[in-house]
């Protein structure tokens, strides 16, 4: 990886993140040619990048003809082109339709979609080809597979190198379906250690194996580290794999537990967290350095409180799980950014040299909000008395919002149904405990570096006690405890604990 280290040293790491160049493990590219074109006539690495795949198709099939797309000009003329391919330097995703290849190997592009200028031009293209509409929300490297799959020939085999994530998200589940329909998956291997894959990214790592011969299941692995790709031969059943019939892959399910070789832990009396609550995110701004206020900034820049609502910017200010007025004044007073421009058109007088300002600055060419009328009007949102954090490391992060203020997106919003709306601190009692938790990290979506992250529908999709059940002593009880916590938060852990006890009857089958 030495050359490709001086690359990354020799282009600004803005070039590096907006194309999303992350180079392939050798071994790992290796395996995947090992398998993908030994008997192939044609090699297509729609990412030619370093060409390290092109390389490894050379070596292993001497005769097969190879081709390559790269679209960064940079990147071809530091590695050049070391097997003479055929290098199209253009938008893969623009060109080349017509060609069907009997071997693609890739390293997609590792960005999100939103960030690609001409996203629209791209998925017109996908759908003017494939006759399927597909979400901009869609993550490039998807988009690249989608490909890839139309031009693979009926004999074909296809090695793609992708975030995991996509099996555990809503935007996997199209992409899912298809595979599942056209029985293409062959196998995952999925990478425990997601460090060993780029030295300049973390990332949730897998390698994907499809191909259109007719088969009943999948193949999943779960290794903890390339070096065991040395032992593996392609695709032996006794090597840590779990096969998982057609019969029972879903695409609006998430794969955690096939990647992971997790058996769902069974618990009783459960219920969708949706049947009680609904979870929204919290409020986008599109710009928080311009909406965003401390008392000090809303005196220098002369905006009147009324025209600002009570809101939490950050995560870090909310120190304990109760967070009530006094905790909001307390941060108000060490003049935090508490406060959230809150504008309609009757008070564009008020705050006109501000919104000047933002125009001048482009904050209303922003994409959030250019959508809003006037742009610098603020979505509406009721104050939720429940938050979460929409992601997380050591645990998740559950705060009843007491002082009912809003929060932006560092945590999303639980509300309670009405009917159950006199059981809100009940169920917050219940989310605080390890065990729920445990139960709703089921339906987690991990991310490079242990990070879980959870977007509203996985946890409006997770599961929850059936808190009906719960007898008029033991509510009692959870009460007498949350007031406790409230009380004196330092007890947090005592108390979970207990919370915790009580409620394990309930779950076992």
């Amino acid at each position: 990886m030495d050359q490709e280290k001086i690359y990354t040293q020799s282009v600004s790491p803005q070039h590096i993140k907006s194309l999303g160049q992350y180079f392939t493990n050798f071994e790992v590219a290796r395996f995947m040619c090992s398998w993908a074109c030994e008997k192939a006539s044609s090699v297509l690495d729609p990412a030619a990048g370093n060409s390290i795949f092109l390389k490894y198709a050379r070596e292993i099939n001497p005769r097969c003809a190879l081709t390559g797309y790269e679209i960064d000009e940079k990147i071809l003329l530091f590695f050049g082109n070391p097997t003479g391919a055929k290098m199209e330097n253009c938008d893969y995703l623009l060109n080349g339709w017509e060609e069907k290849y009997e071997a693609i190997v890739c390293n997609p592009p590792y960005n999100k979609f939103q960030a690609i200028p001409h996203r629209n031009e791209i998925l017109d293209s996908i759908y003017e080809h494939t006759g399927v509409r597909y979400s901009s929300y869609t993550n490039l490297y998807l988009l690249f597979l989608i490909k890839s799959i139309y031009q693979l020939s009926d004999s074909g085999r296809l090695a793609y190198l992708i975030p995991s994530e996509f099996m555990n998200s809503e935007y996997g589940t199209a992409v899912k379906q298809m595979i599942i329909e056209k029985r293409l998956l062959r196998a995952v291997i999925n990478f425990e250690n997601d460090h060993e894959m780029f030295f300049n990214a973390t990332t949730t790592c897998c390698i994907l194996f499809l191909n259109h011969i007719p088969k009943t299941h999948a193949s999943f692995y779960n290794l903890s580290s390339v070096e065991e790709l040395q032992d593996l031969k392609p695709f032996d059943s006794s090597h840590g794999c779990i096969q998982v019939s057609y019969d029972r892959l879903r695409a609006d399910q998430k794969w955690r537990s096939y990647l992971k070789q997790e058996a769902l832990s069974a618990y009783a009396n459960l219920k969708p967290i949706s049947e009680f609550c609904y979870v929204t995110r919290g409020i986008a701004t599109g710009a928080n350095d311009f909406f965003c206020f401390s008392l000090s900034k809303a005196g220098k820049t002369g905006i009147p409180m009324k025209c600002l609502t009570k809101c939490i910017c950050h995560s870090a200010d909310v120190k304990s799980p109760i967070f009530d007025s006094a905790d909001f004044e307390r941060l108000s007073s060490a003049d935090k950014t508490i406060y959230l421009l809150d504008a309609s058109e009757n008070d564009y007088h008020d705050i006109a040299h501000y919104i000047e300002d933002g125009v001048k600055k482009g904050v209303n060419k922003k994409f959030l909000p250019s959508c809003r009328n006037p742009w610098y009007s603020m979505e509406h949102r009721e104050p939720a008395p429940i938050w979460v954090s929409s992601a997380c490391r050591k645990g998740m992060k559950f705060i009843r919002n007491a002082a009912m203020v809003k929060s932006l997106t560092t945590f999303h919003s639980v509300y309670v149904r009405t009917p159950y709306a006199d059981n809100t601190d009940i169920i917050f009692c219940y989310f605080l405990t390890p065990l729920a938790q445990s139960i709703i990290r089921e339906n987690r979506k991990e991310l490079g570096n242990g990070l879980e992250k959870f977007q509203p529908n996985d946890l409006n999709q997770a599961k929850m006690l059936d808190i009906t059940l719960l007898t008029p002593k033991d509510r009692e009880t959870i009460l007498e405890i949350f007031h406790r916590l409230k009380e004196d938060p330092q007890q947090f852990l005592s108390l979970t604990e207990q919370l915790n006890l009580l409620f394990v009857p309930y779950l076992q089958p």
